[in-house]
């Protein structure tokens, strides 16, 4: 009925990044709702240990995207209805020390990623479906020493911007969430030395009023929220205990 939410039992929903992180905890919670979760990433061995059908393959190549994409319809028999971009990398450098390699490495995987996964979704025949990047606080505000994650998710939001309003006409909704810091692996990463990322949730939290950083299952919580909602697109879902509010 008019402004009920959309039903997800039933529906096929693919996964970047399923593995771990946010990316399980969303197909933990797609699965709890009825859906037929389907999950890609690189490391073959950690999807198929999380139980989820799963497909191996390099976000980077849009190869993977729509070799993924058939599988997904054909182990299901039926498209994809929900499409999560949740795979991400991160590096941490001023702009003046990250190489050519690594600014290319972090827009194929966090923007040229989730673009072929996303069109490969639009060019299949169907309606009424969804898109829901994961994006980060990054996407809104400077961070310094990290040039090129925070330009990539400033990139992803335009491109959930841009997708919303070209999809909309098939009442297929784009939103993102942008959460802030998150007690996930890609927190822990990518640091100069141990004690930086000993420390990495201690020195967070003096900037988020409320006091925690996030968990992976409330941000799955808010993409199945956007998953849901017919009315919402072209928004980004800010997730960050207060953290772009100051």
């Amino acid at each position: 009925m008019a402004g009920d939410p959309r039903t997800l039992r039933g529906k096929t929903v693919l996964i970047t990044g399923g593995g771990s992180g946010v990316g399980l905890e969303c197909a933990r919670l797609f699965a709890d709702e009825g859906c037929n979760v389907f999950i890609v990433g690189r490391d073959t061995e950690k999807l198929k240990a999380t139980g989820f059908a799963h497909f191996g393959g390099d976000v980077r190549l849009s190869s993977t995207a729509a070799n993924a994409v058939k599988s997904a319809s054909k182990t299901y028999g039926r498209s994809v209805d929900i499409l999560v971009n949740s795979a991400g990398v991160i590096h941490r450098a001023d702009a003046s020390d990250t190489s050519d390699d690594d600014w290319q490495f972090v827009m194929d995987v966090n923007v040229n990623g989730p673009f072929y996964f996303s069109r490969e979704f639009a060019k299949q025949s169907i309606e009424k479906g969804s898109i829901v990047n994961i994006s980060s606080t990054c996407g809104q505000v400077g961070a310094a020493g990290l040039a090129a994650y925070c330009a990539s998710k400033g990139a992803l939001d335009q491109l959930t911007r841009t997708l919303a309003l070209e999809l909309a006409s098939r009442k297929i909704t784009v939103n993102a969430v942008a959460p802030g810091a998150i007690n996930s692996p890609m927190l822990f990463s990518q640091h100069s030395n141990s004690k930086k990322a000993e420390t990495v949730v201690e020195r967070n939290l003096a900037s988020i009023p409320i006091g925690a950083v996030a968990e992976p299952k409330e941000v799955a919580r808010a993409v199945l929220f956007l998953a849901s909602e017919k009315h919402m697109t072209g928004s980004i879902l800010t997730l960050d205990g207060g953290y772009t509010a100051q």
